[in-house]
């Protein structure tokens, strides 16, 4: 199969009850070994960078690999948030002839540390770190292409484990981000949206406009306060695939702040948009969320200041 054959990557995570989802079953398209990765040939031990001898004449080593999947319940990175991280397992079918204990040991798990997606093409790329037996006579690199062939195959099954915790995390600040824009336009300040930056290192929302220095302390207190009325009300998030002319009307009804055409694939010929409503507030949006306004509560998030300079507005 040649890459412009395959089809583009099933985001479980674009429907309501997918954003919550955290496993899936999928089937492997392909395996790629990442051979000149620096961790595709260190030996590692749990707790020291040393080789680890299974008696055997084998070692372990990392291997750094590549899996693109039919289906998965990880967000790629993009859309101003992060990569999801987890873990994809081989889901091993044992024979009669198997040992119990072998069974165990030899299914293959793969970390994930990055997930990538093609816009061109909708292809998601997982890339991760694969933990398997190379000889030591051998040579690590064409060791680690060798075992690699097989660790993966094409059309197994695997199962996609999203990591819990750091999911929650990115949901909420994705949410977190969306209740800005509600606040705002509760504030009476429709600003056209310019930049969402869902990362735990320093989340903001840039807004293209101005606010009179006059009137910012005012607007920052009125805003904080808004901002937590929300919060407080447990306001349930939506989300819902339309049409390009239902998407226009409930995101651009007060403002237009949203070019549709950003957030659909032209060669579609009936072209969707994904809307999530946050706090009341619909906007067209590839993320990920939580349940409700409520779940913010507990992390303390909150809006800490306004800064206004050429004509960009981020509080």
């Amino acid at each position: 199969m040649s890459t412009t054959d395959k089809e583009a990557t099933e985001l479980i995570h674009l429907s309501y009850d997918g954003n919550f989802q955290l496993e899936t079953d999928a089937r492997v398209i392909l395996c790629k070994v990442i051979i000149n990765d620096e961790s595709s040939t260190n030996k590692i031990d749990d707790e020291k960078n040393v080789e680890k001898d299974s008696g055997d004449g084998d070692s372990d080593n990392v291997i750094r690999v590549e899996l693109q999947l039919d289906k998965t319940s990880m967000h790629p990175q993009g859309g101003g948030q992060p990569t999801d991280v987890g873990v994809i397992t081989l889901q091993h079918h044992s024979t009669d002839s198997d040992d119990d204990n072998d069974s165990k040991d030899c299914a293959t798990v793969a970390k994930i540390d990055k997930v990538t997606i093609d816009r061109s093409t909708g292809i998601v790329t997982h890339s991760g770190t694969v933990l398997t037996k190379t000889a030591k006579n051998n040579n690590n690199n064409d060791a680690a292409a060798a075992v690699c062939d097989d660790l993966f195959p094409p059309n197994s099954s695997v199962t996609v484990n999203v990591d819990a915790y750091n999911r929650t995390l990115l949901s909420e600040c994705h949410t977190a981000g969306h209740v800005v824009d509600a606040a705002m336009a509760k504030c009476n300040k429709l600003l056209p949206p310019t930049k969402g930056y869902h990362f735990l290192d320093g989340p903001y929302v840039e807004y293209k406009g101005t606010i009179d220095a006059a009137d910012r302390d005012e607007f920052l207190s009125q805003l904080k306060e808004v901002y937590q009325q929300l919060i407080n009300e447990d306001i349930h998030t939506q989300i819902q695939t339309l049409s390009v002319d239902e998407a226009e009307e409930r995101c651009n009804r007060l403002a237009k702040n949203f070019n549709m055409k950003d957030f659909t694939d032209t060669t579609d010929e009936n072209p969707s948009v994904r809307v999530v409503a946050v706090a009341g507030w619909n906007c067209p949006c590839g993320g990920t969320h939580v349940k409700s306004t409520g779940l913010l509560k507990e992390r303390g998030w909150c809006v800490k200041g306004l800064k206004c300079k050429k004509g960009v507005v981020v509080p």
